[in-house]
């Protein structure tokens, strides 16, 4: 009855934040066709909005707008570039809360398992917060613990926001956006990253990966201190890598790791760091570069790889018919109304960038120029396709920053070439 009652309880706060927000659209969009905005003007509106609700509907819905922002072939720019803004931090949560999480996940609580614990968070997000403690033996950790019944709440917003897709597809003009599909990737993406445990299994993948790296730095985990709910791990110095010149590190050199680091990660390895943005990433005191929030990642299979190496090859070439047509393949829904405007639009796309340096034009500005050739003819690639594109726009974007001068095109040559005389692709 109580858990009844709790279910009623979430339903009717969603359901009444989702219509206050909805009268505060719908006056502020009349005000704004009676004072006769721009199109631009409107279209912010609507994308500030919707930020607003997500924010105010609480830590999932933050979590599927920050997760919507990262699918430009499925949204509209103004509302991509709306949800980037929407902030992580939705609060910390109660000490109480941390010391009955760790004596439920392992017996004990904060001041028998740690020598030092900081009851006030380091860092607060959607998912979890990190406090700072010491070992028994004096070694630095970052706890990372979930928000309190994060998976019951989760899991009921999930189901929602599914039924509410589905509902969606019973009007002909949503379907083309298969919004029931689309909720459904949203939701495993969000499961992976509630599940701490799996975040583990993709911090010991990585350091396999990077163990003979002498550039990358990854968090290693405490295993005894590591559960669903909590994950422990060393604490690592450093300052992110925006405020770089605080340091004395070669922005040049940083620049290079980072882009070498993520073609290895998708072409080498087959397994991308899918939350690369400037927060997750820190300079070191040695001037290394370290990788932080391991939970979200895309896994890329031989054949993902080979058709990557395809596409971004017929790219370079400036052959807009084999990118068309490896992206319809790869297509959730394959069926495209009108493929040879598709294709001339692609091979347009290509022409208008053929010939510049990446140091000429941000990566960012073209793969939202490609998605919304997609978009115009409902062509709805692949999330793993998504994602890496998405990874290589934020790594590019960090790296103009770091070095404008730099010809990132010019540094995945002798990779690709590496590569492809080891066989690998």
């Amino acid at each position: 009855m109580i858990r009844l009652f709790r279910l009623v309880a979430r339903g009717l706060s969603i359901g009444l934040t989702f219509l206050f927000h909805v009268l505060i659209w719908f006056v502020g969009w009349m005000g704004m066709l009676l004072t006769l905005r721009s199109k631009a003007t409107r279209q912010h509106w609507m994308a500030e909005r919707l930020r607003c609700l997500l924010r105010d509907l609480g830590a999932t819905y933050v979590k599927v707008g920050q997760i919507m922002s990262s699918r430009p072939d499925i949204f509209p720019v103004h509302i991509v570039k709306s949800l980037e803004r929407l902030q992580d931090d939705v609060g910390q949560f109660a000490y109480r809360h941390v010391e009955a999480t760790l004596r439920s996940e392992f017996g004990k609580g904060p001041d028998k398992l740690f020598k030092s614990f900081e009851a006030t968070p380091i860092a607060s997000a959607s998912v979890a917060q990190v406090h700072s403690a010491y070992l028994q033996d004096g070694t630095r950790v970052a706890v990372k613990i979930r928000r309190p019944n994060l998976e019951r709440k989760t899991h009921f917003d999930l189901s929602i926001m599914r039924g509410a897709a589905r509902l969606l597809e019973v009007i002909p003009p949503m379907r083309i956006y298969a919004p029931y599909a689309s909720a459904c990737e949203f939701s495993s993406a969000i499961e992976q990253q509630i599940d701490l445990s799996l975040e583990a299994q993709n911090n010991v993948r990585f350091q396999e990966h990077f163990a003979n790296s002498s550039d990358i730095v990854l968090p290693a985990l405490i295993p005894h201190l590591c559960s669903e709910k909590v994950l422990t791990m060393t604490f690592i110095e450093g300052i992110k890598v925006m405020r770089f010149a605080e340091t004395d590190a070669n922005p040049t050199k940083l620049a290079k790791i980072g882009f070498h680091t993520l073609l290895k990660m998708i072409f080498d390895d087959g397994f991308v760091h899918a939350d690369l943005h400037p927060g997750n990433i820190l300079i070191t005191p040695d001037n290394k570069v370290a990788l932080l929030d391991l939970g979200l990642t895309a896994e890329l299979t031989d054949e993902y790889r080979r058709v990557f190496a395809e596409f971004f090859g017929a790219w370079a070439s400036g052959d807009g018919k084999t990118m068309a047509r490896q992206m319809v393949a790869f297509s959730p829904d394959a069926h495209v109304p009108d493929y040879e405007a598709f294709e001339r639009e692609i091979s347009e796309f290509v022409a208008r960038y053929d010939g510049k340096q990446l140091g000429e034009v941000a990566v960012s500005e073209v793969v939202f120029d490609m998605m919304g050739i997609m978009q115009r003819h409902r062509v709805r690639v692949n999330a793993v396709f998504t994602m890496v594109n998405i990874a290589i726009a934020v790594t590019e974007g960090i790296g103009r920053q770091l070095d404008d001068t730099l010809d990132l095109l010019s540094e995945a040559v002798p990779f690709f070439v590496q590569l492809k005389q080891a066989g690998r692709l």
